[in-house]
């Protein structure tokens, strides 16, 4: 069963003049496992962090290194923790590519910090998470200490990717914020799903950036990682048409493949309706999401790069109306979507269920303040 967030009276379109309709079809992809090991990684020993010095929940803030990231960048920690010598490595080498620099430059002017935590319960899985009110950035250690973290090239690497994409979501959360605020639930879904298939894109750029400066092993780990094939399908493109790189194509081409793993959209669709729960748990109101229905620039602005230019320009009604990327499939995500959209035309009264709010206040009559204060 196919459910489209747009409605199905709407027609496909596509663009004849699209740079993308030169591209090969990609294959799609059927499984990725998320933080998979290479197959080498038998051959080399790890020292795992002690569970007395880290962390093991998000929530003991307090207890978790983390530094500025101007501090960083200039070398001025001056704390001899090897976490920080880590990030502060891979600051320096995302500095060598045009679009990094300009994410990071920015996120410095801003006060954000970054530092490592040891994710577990919600966020087993996760590579990274943001707290935009405290200016903060985590990543996952993946258990590993600080001295292990360090010498690992593969884990190495994998800081550097993830650190790419966090900027890129502190460079998102400046522009646009929380969609919650502006959009009902589809509409969230759909841009959620925009925001994270570009974050990916963006690490994809920076890599490739970084590899005409001589990091040839970071495009190496993103080949062989879960985001190897919107790798492929960029350098694929840009092979065919050299010219995409400055025409947006061959970023439209990754971001297009991101739409092919099923598993992908699924995770995403999943944080994002758990966090639409959160939204709603946390509130009085009988709708706390926004009315406004997204429109084409609300997908191309967020393709938007540091330089001022958008790899989806022009493909803005494509993207609203192909199934490819307005489709949801999975049924338990399609179960979630429609109770959440239950549970906001329902009003309750006394413990009973009402779809018409005047009803409920004649009903319960001694609630009737309460009601109208929700709605």
């Amino acid at each position: 069963m196919l459910i489209s967030f747009i409605s199905a009276d709407s027609p496909a379109i596509y663009n004849s003049n699209n740079d993308n309709d030169n591209r090969e079809e990609p294959v799609k992809i059927e499984r990725h496992h998320s933080r998979a090991m290479p197959n080498d990684l038998p051959h080399k020993s790890f020292r795992f962090a002690s569970s007395e010095n880290y962390c093991e929940t998000p929530q003991a803030a307090e207890d978790r290194p983390y530094w500025y990231l101007s501090d960083l960048y200039d070398g001025q920690c001056g704390t001899g923790d090897v976490y920080a010598d880590v990030f502060t490595r891979s600051l320096d080498i995302i500095a060598t590519s045009p679009s990094g620099r300009l994410m990071l430059k920015e996120a410095m002017a801003q006060d954000w910090q970054i530092g490592f935590d040891e994710f577990s319960g919600d966020l087993s899985g996760e590579d990274f998470y943001i707290d935009v009110q405290e200016k903060q950035i985590f990543l996952d250690n993946n258990a590993l200490a600080p001295e292990s973290l360090f010498a690992s090239p593969y884990f190495s690497n994998a800081v550097v990717l993830c650190t790419i994409r966090a900027l890129r979501q502190v460079w998102q959360e400046k522009r646009h914020g929380g969609f919650d605020e502006d959009y009902g639930p589809e509409s969230i879904l759909m841009l959620e799903r925009v925001r994270v298939a570009d974050c990916h894109v963006m690490a994809v750029l920076v890599a490739w950036e970084l590899r005409g400066e001589g990091h040839n092993g970071l495009w190496r780990h993103l080949i062989g990682s879960e985001a190897g094939d919107m790798a492929m399908a960029f350098s694929k493109h840009l092979e065919r048409d050299p010219g995409s790189m400055f025409a947006g194509g061959a970023l439209a081409s990754a971001f297009y493949q991101w739409y092919l793993c099923e598993e992908r959209i699924n995770e995403c669709d999943h944080n994002t309706l758990e966090y639409m729960d959160m939204v709603m748990s946390e509130t009085s109101q009988q709708n706390p999401f926004g009315r406004k229905t997204m429109a084409r620039l609300d997908v191309e602005i967020l393709s938007c790069l540091p330089d001022k230019t958008a790899y989806l320009q022009g493909q803005g009604d494509n993207i609203l109306r192909d199934p490819r990327y307005a489709g949801l499939t999975d049924p338990i995500n399609q179960t979630h979507l429609f109770h959440i959209m239950r549970d906001l035309e329902t009003v309750i009264a006394g413990g009973v269920p009402f779809r018409d709010a005047g009803l409920a206040a004649k009903m319960f009559p001694e609630e009737d303040k309460d009601i109208t204060t929700r709605i």
